[in-house]
């Protein structure tokens, strides 16, 4: 096989994955650098009309080159010293920091990194960019020949992770949890303590261990206040915390740390910038999850006009708001505005994240919720078993999340009155949640359920023959 066949290749392969039309975040793995110019050439010879920014950061911080990257929009930004970017804590911090700002541009971010530095950068990468590795879409891997020096594989990887840090199912992330809190106890340097101290919380979130996620994001704006840490940067723990606290239903305490939040992004960003858009989409999140309707309609449309004016119509922020606003019309009784917003989040869900992303499985348990409201329980049934496949083949058998399904599938058998199968689901879900220890909203959710199929199990088997399956019908 020649360099030329194989070159044909790559560029069907690039021809996939590229798209100026949105942000993609993108790494391509060269075995030598030459690839690098032929890459670039077959890009501007496709998309002759996109702008090209090469980024280059040698002795520069974020705030040098910031100008120029920002000012690129529907083109392609390329980074050829990455390394530089993960020795630099100018740089990094910038790039981490702003990662939503950054995202708000439909550019390709294309990074070249030496196939032989791999696991190196990669390790790096999790350590000091964590927030912007999360947004990573593809890696492109190529391998040659040692003999030859000729292309003889091409190797494509589609980022589906909830947050990339600690790998894509539970297991992984258990593992590197474990690592993670030993570098903790033998780290010195307080910028890779903070570092860790946050993927250690965004771990826990993964997990479902709320508690412990809270306890570490504190401990990060802890560590953050002593460094006397920017208000950008105390602005992000102060949102991770209010989430936090609204997963553990401490509204108050949430609504105080989001508050903050946008108190300083208000203070110090323009109207229309993405990461205020962010701040009323979580206190939005908030109030719904306090049933302040109203107020949570109020918030989310501010910040789905920002996004509308920002992203591209399949951005997954756009997503996140219909999604939002979809619970919020569920949450009214307003069912038909409800089903036409999840119908958009699900949409776009379906186009950008493949079809095994924890993010797709819950707009799968959502629409399924609505179409329960609206009484089309067989509908209601297949997206919530589809939710279900997801989150057990990501998130592992022993998850809150997959426990949540449980239930669902649950009172979708309870209202079709096939109680067998809903005390059957019902006892997962319940048994999932005793083994996480869950002192939980859920667990007490659960068992009141349970309460009410066994009174229909009761009634039915006291019921005479006239009155056959009218409360189970398949008793």
């Amino acid at each position: 096989m020649n360099f030329e066949l194989t070159f044909e290749q790559l560029q069907g392969k690039l021809k996939k994955v590229l798209d100026p039309s949105r942000f993609r975040f993108i790494l391509i793995l060269y075995p030598n650098t030459n690839m690098i110019d032929e890459i670039k050439s077959y890009i501007s010879n496709t998309y002759p009309e996109s702008l090209v920014t090469n980024l280059d950061l040698q002795n520069k911080s974020y705030q040098d080159i910031s100008t120029e990257l920002y000012k690129n929009n529907e083109g392609f930004v390329y980074i050829n010293d990455f390394e530089e970017l993960l020795d630099n804590p100018e740089l990094y911090n910038g790039f981490n920091q702003r990662r939503d700002k950054i995202a708000s541009h439909n550019i390709n971010l294309i990074c070249f990194i030496s196939l032989y530095q791999k696991e190196e950068l990669f390790t790096k990468s999790l350590n000091v960019i964590p927030d912007l590795w999360e947004f990573k879409d593809t890696v492109l891997e190529l391998q040659k020949d040692e003999k030859t020096n000729q292309l003889i594989d091409i190797n494509v990887t589609d980022s589906m992770s909830y947050s990339s840090i600690g790998g894509t199912n539970t297991k992984d992330k258990k593992v590197k949890l474990e690592n993670l809190l030993k570098e903790l106890d033998e780290v010195n340097n307080d910028e890779l303590r903070l570092n860790i101290l946050k993927q250690v919380a965004m771990i826990y979130d993964d997990l479902g261990e709320s508690k412990l996620s809270l306890e570490y994001y504190l401990k990060e704006l802890e560590l953050k206040e002593k460094l006397n840490a920017s208000e950008d940067q105390l602005a992000v723990s102060y949102n991770n915390i209010a989430l936090a606290y609204k997963d553990l239903g401490y509204i108050d305490e949430a609504l105080k740390y989001q508050f903050k939040t946008l108190h300083i992004r208000e203070n110090s960003l323009t109207k229309n910038d993405i990461d205020l858009a962010l701040s009323y989409s979580n206190l939005s999140i908030i109030y719904e999850g306090n049933n302040d309707l109203e107020k949570a309609l109020n918030y989310q449309i501010k910040s789905l006009e920002i996004r509308e004016k920002n992203l591209e119509e399949n951005h997954p922020d756009l997503a996140n708001s219909y999604g939002i606003l979809a619970m919020i019309y569920q949450g009214m009784g307003k069912l038909e505005q409800a089903i036409q917003y999840q119908k958009k989040d699900l949409k776009i869900l379906e186009k950008v994240l493949g079809n095994k992303h924890p993010s797709l499985a819950r707009s799968y348990s959502n629409i399924s919720a609505i179409y329960h409201d609206i009484g089309e329980l067989e509908k209601a049934l297949v997206y919530q078993l589809k939710a279900l496949h997801i989150r057990e083949e990501i998130l592992g058998e022993v998850h809150p999340d997959v426990a949540n399904s449980y239930n669902n599938i649950s009172l979708l058998y309870r209202d079709k009155k096939e109680c067998t199968k809903a005390k059957e689901f019902l006892y997962k879900g319940i048994n999932i949640l005793k083994q996480l220890n869950f002192n939980h909203p859920h667990l007490i959710t659960c068992t009141d359920n349970l309460k009410q199929i066994e009174s229909q199990i009761k009634k039915q088997k006291n019921a005479g023959y006239k009155k056959k399956g009218k409360y189970c019908k398949d008793m």
